[in-house]
């Protein structure tokens, strides 16, 4: 469910002529994660437990979501109103 509506996105932000860069960019950052954060996840449990792993996700998480939250903006603009208020769509 999640990775269709993240293509999605990109190819709704991205220009037509950037949107294969885009999807690699995304692609390229995501594969990086996953190997990645298994290799922290696994350094963090045996080093301190299974439960500091996934408080460490987590916090990881949180993060990323916060900067994201941050750095994102909607693209599209809201329905312009007709002078009796009803959308123009």
């Amino acid at each position: 469910m999640v990775y269709p509506t993240l293509l999605a996105v990109i190819g709704d932000v991205a220009h037509p002529i950037r949107r294969g860069r885009a999807v690699g960019v995304y692609r390229v950052w995501r594969d990086l994660g996953y190997a990645v954060g298994a290799i922290l996840g696994g350094v963090v449990a045996d080093l301190m437990g299974l439960h500091a792993a996934v408080w460490a996700a987590a916090i990881v998480s949180a993060a990323t979501a916060i900067a994201v939250g941050a750095r994102m903006y909607e693209t599209h603009r809201p329905p312009s109103k007709c002078e009796d208020g009803r959308s123009a769509l």
